[in-house]
């Protein structure tokens, strides 16, 4: 089975208009080899999101396979080519999408890639909503639902999302990610 994990980070949010400019974040952030494609990046802003966009969609895979890690964005080490991620042993692919104000990444471990799509959502629309029904609609399944079951002691008390179609759960690994005005969905091939 694939395990994925995906990230969305609207480029154009407020709330990341300056932060890749502050050193202390990029140091966070970002391993030193990483800070080296960053200074010789023709577009900084979009290839610091982009790195951190891989390090995200890596956290949900990585918590996926247990057990949930402490997450230290700099422990994630992305290749200079950004088509792969190491986290301790494991080296996952990387597949890094630019839009028109947006960065995707997906992330996986396994053969085969995941397909992902990112949209926009209309103002004042739940995102996390959004999030789910552009992931029904990309699966092309009728009667799915998305779940997210109780975990306590996870960060926000429940596992990451799965398909369920009549009332069982799919082998199909999925991941959801929203930010400012995008939603985006990866999902594992069948």
């Amino acid at each position: 089975m694939t395990c994925v994990g995906n990230d969305v980070v609207d480029l154009d949010d407020a709330c990341h208009s300056s932060a890749h400019r502050r050193e202390r974040f990029e140091a966070r952030v970002c391993s030193a080899s990483e800070r080296a494609l960053l200074d010789a990046a023709a577009d900084r802003h979009a290839l610091v999101w982009a790195l951190f966009a891989a390090k995200e969609a890596a956290y949900k895979a990585v918590c996926k396979l247990g057990p949930r890690p402490v997450f230290a964005h700099r422990q994630f080490i992305v290749g200079a080519r950004l088509d792969t991620i190491d986290h301790g042993a494991r080296r996952f692919h990387v597949a890094v999408e630019g839009g028109a104000g947006f960065v995707h990444a997906l992330v996986w471990l396994g053969d085969a890639a995941p397909s992902g799509r990112v949209e926009r959502v209309e103002p004042g629309a739940d995102p996390s909503q959004a999030a789910r029904s552009l992931l029904i609609r990309s699966a092309g399944l009728e009667g799915l639902t998305v779940r997210r079951d109780p975990a306590p002691g996870s960060w926000d008390g429940y596992l990451p999302p799965r398909l369920w179609r009549h009332g069982s759960p799919l082998a199909r690994d999925v991941s959801l990610s929203h930010d400012g005005r995008f939603v985006a969905c990866a999902l594992a091939p069948a």
